[in-house]
């Protein structure tokens, strides 16, 4: 399953998997650019009107520039901030076999996607997750 991001202006839309766009939404509460409650909600669901404005996408990428910076080429910010250079082991196991450091380490955002992510925000004029 994966979701898309549709730009408000400019630009191609960006599709990404759920195990990378849950933890890119969490970076973005706790920032507070993206407010917790509904609106953050709307953004982890396929066509409920999940957004960011135009204002909320350029600080969105002023932030996850600045995050980038402490970030190493094969670190991921997992769902709780927490940065971790383990790669996942769940690629290896059933979802039966998941023990709670799986279930915490499946969603990451990495330096290559938050790149990405970023550039996207820079020049979407904000966006819709479709």
């Amino acid at each position: 399953m994966a979701v898309i991001l549709e730009p408000n202006n400019n630009g191609d839309d960006l599709m990404i998997n759920w195990w990378t766009w849950r933890p890119t939404v969490a970076i973005l509460e706790r920032a507070g650019i993206l407010p917790s409650g509904e609106r953050t909600e709307r953004c982890l669901a396929n066509g409920c009107g999940g957004h960011l404005t135009g204002e909320e996408a350029v600080r969105a990428a002023a932030h996850v520039e600045a995050l980038l910076e402490g970030l190493g080429p094969n670190e991921r910010v997992l769902m709780d901030g927490e940065r971790s250079l383990e790669q996942r082991a769940t690629r290896e196991k059933s979802v039966g076999e998941w023990d709670d450091e799986d279930l915490r380490q499946v969603y990451g955002a990495d330096a290559g996607w938050l790149g990405r992510f970023a550039r996207f925000c820079r020049a979407s004029g904000g966006f819709t997750v479709l």
